[in-house]
């Protein structure tokens, strides 16, 4: 049987930085899938608390990882 993601909606939306880390899963691999849930029902705030994935992290990203990311102006700079 495959765990699913489960976002909880929220009464409202988040709106202090630091919070969003303590009801959301920044990293996890279906965190964009959750957010296209939330934007899909409207809701104005959602939450990992009660996902079974809420702990699953698919590893912190550093500055260095989009170091090469940028798209190159047209004249090749």
């Amino acid at each position: 049987m495959p765990i699913t993601p489960c976002p909880t909606p929220l009464p409202s939306a988040i709106r202090e930085e630091g919070a969003v880390e303590a009801q959301r899963n920044l990293f996890c691999f279906h965190y964009d899938q959750c957010l296209h849930q939330a934007v899909k029902h409207g809701w104005d705030g959602w939450s990992c608390r009660h996902c079974p994935l809420r702990d699953w992290r698919t590893g912190v990203p550093e500055a260095r990882d989009y170091a090469h990311s940028r798209p190159k102006s047209q004249d090749g700079n």
